[in-house]
Protein backbone atom coordinates (compact mmCIF):
# COMPACT_ATOMS: atom_id res chain seq x y z
CA UNK A 1 0.00 0.00 0.00
CA UNK A 2 1.39 3.71 -0.82
CA UNK A 3 2.16 6.39 1.64
CA UNK A 4 -0.56 8.31 0.21
CA UNK A 5 -3.35 5.56 0.41
CA UNK A 6 -3.00 6.03 3.98
CA UNK A 7 -2.60 9.71 3.84
CA UNK A 8 -6.42 9.46 2.36
CA UNK A 9 -7.42 7.24 4.87
CA UNK A 10 -6.33 9.05 7.50
CA UNK A 11 -8.58 12.02 6.46
CA UNK A 12 -11.32 9.39 6.32
CA UNK A 13 -10.82 8.40 10.28
CA UNK A 14 -9.15 11.63 11.84
CA UNK A 15 -12.26 12.25 13.70
CA UNK A 16 -13.05 8.90 15.07
CA UNK A 17 -9.00 8.90 15.89
CA UNK A 18 -9.39 11.97 17.72
CA UNK A 19 -12.75 11.56 19.47
CA UNK A 20 -10.89 8.56 21.39
CA UNK A 21 -7.65 9.82 21.71
CA UNK A 22 -8.94 13.22 23.39
CA UNK A 23 -11.03 10.91 25.81
CA UNK A 24 -9.35 9.16 28.50
CA UNK A 25 -12.68 8.11 30.19
CA UNK A 26 -14.00 6.43 26.94
CA UNK A 27 -11.04 4.96 26.25
CA UNK A 28 -10.81 3.38 30.04
CA UNK A 29 -14.68 2.28 29.09
CA UNK A 30 -13.31 0.35 26.46
CA UNK A 31 -10.13 -1.25 27.46
CA UNK A 32 -12.38 -2.01 30.66
CA UNK A 33 -14.98 -3.47 28.55
CA UNK A 34 -12.54 -5.65 26.67
CA UNK A 35 -12.65 -7.97 29.18
CA UNK A 36 -16.60 -8.97 28.94
CA UNK A 37 -19.71 -7.18 29.73
CA UNK A 38 -19.73 -4.51 33.05
CA UNK A 39 -22.19 -2.65 35.19
CA UNK A 40 -21.64 0.99 35.75
CA UNK A 41 -20.60 0.34 39.33
CA UNK A 42 -17.75 -2.16 37.86
CA UNK A 43 -16.71 0.27 35.86
CA UNK A 44 -16.41 2.89 38.65
CA UNK A 45 -14.40 0.32 40.69
CA UNK A 46 -11.94 -0.50 37.62
CA UNK A 47 -11.62 2.85 36.90
CA UNK A 48 -11.80 5.10 39.26
CA UNK A 49 -14.25 7.79 37.45
CA UNK A 50 -17.38 8.72 38.66
CA UNK A 51 -20.81 6.84 37.60
CA UNK A 52 -22.41 10.55 36.00
CA UNK A 53 -18.69 10.71 34.01
CA UNK A 54 -19.06 7.19 33.06
CA UNK A 55 -22.61 7.36 31.48
CA UNK A 56 -22.04 10.43 29.89
CA UNK A 57 -18.65 8.80 27.83
CA UNK A 58 -20.81 5.67 27.22
CA UNK A 59 -23.55 7.64 25.62
CA UNK A 60 -20.64 9.06 23.64
CA UNK A 61 -19.64 5.21 22.86
CA UNK A 62 -22.88 4.51 22.36
CA UNK A 63 -23.53 7.16 19.28
CA UNK A 64 -20.69 5.76 17.85
CA UNK A 65 -22.11 2.05 18.18
CA UNK A 66 -19.15 0.84 19.54
CA UNK A 67 -20.89 0.23 23.03
CA UNK A 68 -24.15 -1.51 23.71
CA UNK A 69 -26.41 -1.91 26.40
CA UNK A 70 -28.24 -4.72 27.60
CA UNK A 71 -30.32 -4.59 31.08
CA UNK A 72 -28.01 -3.12 33.67
CA UNK A 73 -24.69 -4.66 31.62
CA UNK A 74 -22.60 -1.97 28.68
CA UNK A 75 -21.00 -4.57 26.34
CA UNK A 76 -18.64 -3.82 23.20
CA UNK A 77 -20.35 -3.94 19.81
CA UNK A 78 -18.30 -6.32 17.44
CA UNK A 79 -16.39 -2.84 15.89
CA UNK A 80 -16.18 -1.75 19.49
CA UNK A 81 -14.18 -5.39 20.12
CA UNK A 82 -11.61 -4.62 17.64
CA UNK A 83 -11.45 -1.05 18.49
CA UNK A 84 -10.70 -1.65 21.99
CA UNK A 85 -7.87 -4.19 21.12
CA UNK A 86 -5.98 -1.57 18.90
CA UNK A 87 -6.31 0.72 21.55
CA UNK A 88 -4.83 -2.00 23.81
CA UNK A 89 -2.19 -2.41 21.25
CA UNK A 90 -1.31 0.91 20.86
CA UNK A 91 -1.30 1.70 24.20
CA UNK A 92 1.17 -1.59 25.11
CA UNK A 93 3.26 -0.38 21.86
CA UNK A 94 3.34 3.39 23.36
CA UNK A 95 4.98 1.95 27.08
CA UNK A 96 7.00 -0.30 25.10
CA UNK A 97 9.06 2.19 22.80
CA UNK A 98 9.22 4.48 26.16
CA UNK A 99 11.24 2.14 27.67
CA UNK A 100 13.01 1.17 24.61
CA UNK A 101 14.13 4.97 24.27
CA UNK A 102 17.13 5.47 25.53
CA UNK A 103 18.15 1.69 23.44
CA UNK A 104 17.21 2.28 20.48
CA UNK A 105 18.64 6.08 19.96
CA UNK A 106 21.69 5.69 17.94
CA UNK A 107 21.33 1.58 17.38
CA UNK A 108 20.34 -0.56 14.87
CA UNK A 109 16.84 -2.05 14.19
CA UNK A 110 16.93 -2.79 10.78
CA UNK A 111 17.85 -6.16 11.52
CA UNK A 112 14.38 -6.98 13.28
CA UNK A 113 11.64 -7.76 10.50
CA UNK A 114 8.59 -5.59 10.39
CA UNK A 115 6.01 -7.56 11.68
CA UNK A 116 7.92 -7.95 14.84
CA UNK A 117 8.43 -4.15 14.89
CA UNK A 118 4.26 -3.96 14.35
CA UNK A 119 4.62 -6.44 17.58
CA UNK A 120 6.94 -4.10 19.71
CA UNK A 121 3.98 -4.23 22.44
CA UNK A 122 4.58 -7.45 23.46
CA UNK A 123 7.91 -6.22 24.68
CA UNK A 124 5.97 -3.69 27.13
CA UNK A 125 6.73 -5.91 30.51
CA UNK A 126 10.40 -5.32 29.40
CA UNK A 127 13.21 -3.95 31.64
CA UNK A 128 16.42 -1.96 30.58
CA UNK A 129 19.54 -3.44 32.09
CA UNK A 130 22.29 -1.14 32.30
CA UNK A 131 26.33 -1.13 33.13
CA UNK A 132 27.53 1.80 35.28
CA UNK A 133 30.86 2.39 36.87
CA UNK A 134 29.81 0.27 40.01
CA UNK A 135 29.59 -2.68 37.95
CA UNK A 136 30.79 -2.43 34.50
CA UNK A 137 29.90 -5.88 33.33
CA UNK A 138 26.04 -5.94 35.07
CA UNK A 139 24.69 -6.47 31.13
CA UNK A 140 26.92 -9.58 30.73
CA UNK A 141 26.56 -10.64 34.19
CA UNK A 142 22.65 -10.97 34.01
CA UNK A 143 22.84 -12.72 30.59
CA UNK A 144 25.08 -15.38 32.41
CA UNK A 145 23.05 -15.65 35.33
CA UNK A 146 19.61 -16.24 32.97
CA UNK A 147 21.22 -18.65 30.39
CA UNK A 148 22.64 -20.79 33.57
CA UNK A 149 18.93 -20.86 35.11
CA UNK A 150 17.79 -22.05 31.92
CA UNK A 151 16.18 -25.40 30.69
CA UNK A 152 15.83 -24.54 27.12
CA UNK A 153 18.37 -21.71 25.51
CA UNK A 154 17.91 -20.60 21.83
CA UNK A 155 20.03 -17.78 20.76
CA UNK A 156 21.33 -15.64 18.18
CA UNK A 157 25.16 -14.45 18.47
CA UNK A 158 26.85 -12.17 15.52
CA UNK A 159 29.52 -11.24 18.76
CA UNK A 160 32.16 -13.17 20.82
CA UNK A 161 32.55 -13.56 24.33
CA UNK A 162 35.88 -15.74 25.26
CA UNK A 163 33.96 -17.33 28.17
CA UNK A 164 31.10 -18.59 26.53
CA UNK A 165 32.20 -21.78 24.47
CA UNK A 166 33.35 -23.32 27.73
CA UNK A 167 29.95 -21.78 29.40
CA UNK A 168 27.76 -23.17 27.09
CA UNK A 169 29.77 -26.36 26.85
CA UNK A 170 28.86 -27.47 30.29
CA UNK A 171 25.29 -26.18 30.16
CA UNK A 172 24.99 -28.41 27.30
CA UNK A 173 26.73 -31.48 28.99
CA UNK A 174 24.08 -30.79 32.04
CA UNK A 175 21.37 -31.82 29.06
CA UNK A 176 20.04 -28.56 28.30
CA UNK A 177 18.58 -28.37 25.44
CA UNK A 178 20.88 -25.18 23.42
CA UNK A 179 19.94 -24.32 19.56
CA UNK A 180 22.23 -21.35 18.23
CA UNK A 181 22.60 -19.72 15.56
CA UNK A 182 26.03 -18.02 15.29
CA UNK A 183 27.28 -15.65 12.55
CA UNK A 184 30.11 -17.39 10.11
CA UNK A 185 32.39 -15.12 11.66
CA UNK A 186 31.53 -15.89 15.19
CA UNK A 187 31.31 -19.95 14.53
CA UNK A 188 34.98 -19.90 13.08
CA UNK A 189 36.41 -18.18 16.25
CA UNK A 190 34.26 -20.57 18.40
CA UNK A 191 36.12 -23.17 17.10
CA UNK A 192 39.59 -21.98 17.12
CA UNK A 193 38.72 -20.67 20.79
CA UNK A 194 40.45 -24.11 22.24
CA UNK A 195 42.74 -26.79 20.96
CA UNK A 196 39.56 -28.45 21.09
CA UNK A 197 36.75 -26.14 20.21
CA UNK A 198 35.31 -27.77 16.46
CA UNK A 199 36.06 -31.58 18.41
CA UNK A 200 34.11 -30.05 21.48
CA UNK A 201 31.12 -28.85 19.27
CA UNK A 202 30.99 -32.18 17.35
CA UNK A 203 30.74 -34.13 19.87
CA UNK A 204 27.87 -31.77 21.81
CA UNK A 205 25.82 -32.14 18.65
CA UNK A 206 26.30 -35.73 18.32
CA UNK A 207 24.79 -36.02 21.77
CA UNK A 208 21.83 -34.55 20.55
CA UNK A 209 21.01 -31.39 23.03
CA UNK A 210 23.17 -29.01 20.66
CA UNK A 211 21.83 -27.59 17.12
CA UNK A 212 23.71 -25.48 15.63
CA UNK A 213 23.49 -23.27 12.35
CA UNK A 214 25.03 -20.42 11.15
CA UNK A 215 24.34 -17.29 9.25
CA UNK A 216 26.63 -16.04 6.75
CA UNK A 217 24.89 -12.32 7.01
CA UNK A 218 26.08 -9.46 9.16
CA UNK A 219 22.99 -9.22 11.68
CA UNK A 220 23.24 -6.53 13.60
CA UNK A 221 21.04 -7.78 16.99
CA UNK A 222 22.14 -10.35 19.50
CA UNK A 223 19.18 -11.74 21.75
CA UNK A 224 18.68 -15.19 23.58
CA UNK A 225 15.14 -16.91 24.87
CA UNK A 226 14.76 -19.58 27.35
CA UNK A 227 11.91 -21.06 28.92
CA UNK A 228 11.81 -18.35 31.45
CA UNK A 229 14.00 -14.65 29.70
CA UNK A 230 14.45 -13.18 26.47
CA UNK A 231 17.27 -11.17 26.40
CA UNK A 232 18.28 -8.80 23.50
CA UNK A 233 21.09 -6.33 23.04
CA UNK A 234 21.94 -3.77 19.36
CA UNK A 235 24.73 -2.72 17.80
CA UNK A 236 25.33 1.40 17.90
CA UNK A 237 24.64 3.20 14.45
CA UNK A 238 28.52 2.91 14.44
CA UNK A 239 28.39 -0.70 13.76
CA UNK A 240 29.80 -1.51 17.10
CA UNK A 241 27.50 -3.92 19.86
CA UNK A 242 26.82 -1.86 22.67
CA UNK A 243 27.97 -4.39 25.84
CA UNK A 244 26.33 -1.52 28.34
CA UNK A 245 22.95 -2.23 27.26
CA UNK A 246 20.43 -4.80 27.47
CA UNK A 247 16.85 -5.65 27.30
CA UNK A 248 15.17 -8.36 29.70
CA UNK A 249 11.73 -9.73 30.02
CA UNK A 250 9.96 -12.67 31.52
CA UNK A 251 6.83 -12.09 30.21
CA UNK A 252 5.34 -14.80 28.09
CA UNK A 253 4.61 -12.37 25.24
CA UNK A 254 8.57 -11.59 25.22
CA UNK A 255 9.14 -15.16 25.02
CA UNK A 256 6.72 -15.82 22.25
CA UNK A 257 8.31 -12.81 20.56
CA UNK A 258 12.08 -13.64 21.03
CA UNK A 259 11.15 -16.94 19.89
CA UNK A 260 9.56 -15.49 16.74
CA UNK A 261 12.78 -13.60 15.94
CA UNK A 262 15.17 -16.76 16.00
CA UNK A 263 12.38 -19.07 13.77
CA UNK A 264 13.05 -15.97 11.24
CA UNK A 265 16.51 -16.38 11.32
CA UNK A 266 16.44 -19.99 11.88
CA UNK A 267 15.01 -20.33 8.07
CA UNK A 268 17.92 -18.11 6.47
CA UNK A 269 20.49 -20.01 7.95
CA UNK A 270 22.58 -23.37 7.38
CA UNK A 271 22.41 -26.33 9.88
CA UNK A 272 25.99 -27.34 10.98
CA UNK A 273 26.94 -30.68 10.08
CA UNK A 274 30.36 -31.67 10.74
CA UNK A 275 29.67 -34.70 8.87
CA UNK A 276 30.25 -33.85 5.60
Amino acid sequence: MHITDILNFYEEVKDDIKSQSTSSVRTKIMISLSEGPKKTKDLRELTGIPASTILHGINELEKQELVIKEGDNFFLSEIGKIMALKLIDTIRASVSLKKLQKLLFNHEIRDIPHDLLMDVGHLSNSQLIEADNIDIFKVHGTHLEIVLDSKKIRGISPIFYPNYPETFKKIIESDIKVELILTSDVLKKTMQSTDSGEKDLKKLIKKGNLTLWTLDKDIKVAFTVTDKFMTMGFFSVNGMYDPTRNLVSNDSDALSWGNRLFEYYCMQADKVNFEK
